[in-house]
């Protein structure tokens, strides 16, 4: 039972890092997407603020970066709400091995107290009675 419980100690340690390199990589994400939306509103203020460069090679250029970035956001998008998935399913995952810990440890301090209580009555019983004087 004791081997039983350590294993299952490793398990949830190793669940719960898991779990926490998904949340890193979601917090990734978050600022990657915050990041190129930034760049997105940039370009839009950019084209909108530039009365020279609304014309012509420039004007086409930043709207080829502007629709770039648009596909990447969307990409990022699609990356994030899966990442969130993984990261719900990861925890799920670490609370499941919690619990399966949480209940081999109560049976493993069970047992012990069990044994403890029989070694005890073992003594007793096994203890010659004082006689009385």
């Amino acid at each position: 039972m004791k081997r039983r419980l350590e294993a299952l100690e490793r398990i949830e340690r190793l669940q719960k890092q898991m779990h926490d390199l998904e949340v890193c990589r979601l917090a990734a994400l978050d600022r990657e997407r915050r990041e190129l939306s930034a760049d997105h509103r940039a370009m839009l203020a950019a084209i909108g603020g530039a009365g020279v460069a609304a014309f012509g090679p420039p004007a086409a250029a930043a709207m080829r970066r502007i629709r770039a970035l648009e596909r990447r956001i969307a990409a990022a998008e699609a990356e994030h709400a899966a990442q969130t998935r993984r990261a719900i399913h990861q925890g799920a995952r670490a609370k499941l091995a919690d619990r399966a810990r949480e209940s081999v440890d109560a049976r493993y301090r069970d047992q012990q107290r069990r044994k403890e209580l029989a070694e005890l009555i073992e003594r007793s019983l096994g203890a010659p009675k004082s006689s009385p004087a």
